[in-house]
């Protein structure tokens, strides 16, 4: 589990081409994309919000909290306050926390039945620790987070089920004024999450949060400019503890600006570098370097929200070019009454490939995804995909959230497979001729009955269309339970 092994960012004269090549694109291309209010929080609340609930809910990075106002003794009015932050020094504080989730997942044909099982029902269970060491005002910061998970009774295991105990983060922070600002170096173990989390996420949902080894330089100024610049390996994660390590097949590096407008309107503009040394897509085998550049323009006026991403994909695999797009984009709009009621309709849009094994690649990769916009039954991803539906979320109490949405689901080219998450398809759906890949009914339940613990439920259906039935698919259900504690 050496840290060694982490990529600085630009560390090749090439990969320092590829950012020049991304900025001249950002500049001359246009798009949009925000954040979403499905129950896994998209992005952390506003840290002054800790004063009146905390600790943040399941979902956003715990290296958010900030609990320097707990300096005030009649602040404390939580039980774990003593636990949560302890005063060092004049200029130096220690803040701690851990977490305990446990769920229970019931799926009735596990990838519309085409996995040889029809019925996957299994446990699992993740803990965290974590300790936030700051010194000389915050010019120096040390966080570390130990975690560990399981899952038992699971019939058909992915990568992110479980890896026992492990160091999941552990970096340092060298924060600096620079021009006007202050700048933000960070090395070691680290979680990553970019806007609406449509293209780059921590991902709360799978049992194993995903992180990365390496650096990330993030400077800010208060007037809300913001430029980051990173250069990471994904962590692979292994069977037993203390195992995992960084995946040096895999380099990702990329900037994200945030540009303030005037008005209700927001723009943040990125561009992202992702190479692999071997990689199997659109019939071909061989090593990838893809780009993508892209927009988000999100905001509120009244009772509008709205976030919209735009992105495009460009490089090679195997010889071949990459010509790629995507859109994730949800318009909200909120009405009045006691339960707050909030109506939205979501879009997404992304291309496949339309000539299988040929000299150009049109499949997008949404990189690494916050699939949670279409709930947690893992079935479906932003890739060959055209996907439209309303959502309806209501808040009878501050404390209970219920948010139900209804998707139809297309392929983009009938000539590609229905993707999902992790880029492979359902088999048999390449050669499928028909374009509807289903519809899929999601719902969601979140009840809070403390600060501390979370109760979540779920139930989706996934009604398979032609292009999954042809290839001998079937309708999956998913149901899951979970409950979170947190201090």
């Amino acid at each position: 589990m050496s840290l060694s092994r982490s990529l600085p960012a630009c560390a090749r004269a090439r990969s320092c081409l590829a950012f020049a090549s991304l900025a001249s694109l950002l500049a001359s291309q246009g798009a949009f994309a925000a954040p979403s209010t499905t129950l896994e929080s998209a992005r952390p609340k506003p840290l002054n919000s800790l004063e009146t609930a905390r600790p943040l809910p399941p979902g956003p990075p715990r290296w958010a909290e900030d609990y320097r106002f707990l300096d005030d003794p009649a602040k404390r009015t939580d039980a774990f306050d003593g636990l949560r932050y302890q005063r060092l020094g004049d200029s130096a504080w220690l803040q701690t926390g851990g977490e305990a989730r446990y769920r229970f997942d019931s799926i009735r044909n596990p990838v519309f039945g085409r996995r040889g099982v029809d019925t996957d029902h299994y446990i699992q269970q993740r803990l965290q620790l974590h300790a936030d060491l700051h010194l000389f005002d915050d010019a120096v910061r040390a966080f570390v987070q130990l975690e560990n998970t399981r899952a038992w009774n699971k019939a058909l295991y992915g990568p992110y089920d479980q890896s026992r105990t492990e160091l999941h983060q552990a970096f340092i922070d060298l924060n600096t004024p620079l021009a006007g600002g202050k700048l933000m170096t960070r090395i070691g173990r680290q979680e990553l999450g970019y806007g609406n989390q449509a293209f780059v996420t921590y991902r709360d949902a799978r049992n194993i949060r995903l992180n990365f080894d390496g650096l990330r330089l993030a400077w800010s100024r208060p007037d809300g400019y913001r430029l980051d610049a990173f250069g990471l390996r994904p962590v692979v994660t292994g069977e037993d503890s203390f195992d995992d390590g960084s995946n040096n097949a895999v380099k990702f590096y990329g900037l994200y600006g945030t540009l303030p407008l005037a008005g209700p309107l927001k723009l943040d503009v990125y561009g992202f570098g992702l190479e692999t040394d071997q990689r199997t897509l659109d019939g071909l085998t061989g090593a990838e370097k893809r780009y993508t550049a892209g927009l988000r323009l999100f905001g509120n006026a009244g009772p509008w929200d709205w976030s919209w991403d735009l992105a495009g994909q460009g490089g090679h695999l195997a010889g071949a070019q990459i010509r790629a797009w995507g859109l994730s984009s949800e318009t909200g709009y909120r009405l009045g009454g006691a339960w707050k009621p909030r109506l939205a309709l979501r879009v997404d849009a992304a291309s496949g490939d339309h000539g299988l094994g040929d000299d150009r690649v049109g499949t997008f990769d949404p990189l690494y995804p916050k699939n949670g916009f279409y709930g947690d039954s893992g079935l479906t991803t932003l890739a060959n995909l055209y996907l439209v539906g309303p959502l309806l979320t209501l808040a009878p109490r501050p404390t209970l959230q219920l948010e139900s949405g209804l998707f139809g689901v297309w392929r983009q080219s009938t000539e590609d497979g229905v993707y999902l998450p992790g880029m492979t398809t359902v088999p048999g759906t390449a050669a499928s001729s028909a374009r509807k890949a289903g519809t899929l009914w999601r719902n969601n339940l979140r009840w809070m009955p403390t600060a501390n613990l979370t109760l979540d439920l779920e139930y989706s259906y996934f009604q398979a269309g032609a292009a999954v039935r042809q290839a001998d698919g079937d309708d999956t259900s998913f149901l899951m339970a979970a409950t979170t504690f947190r201090f």
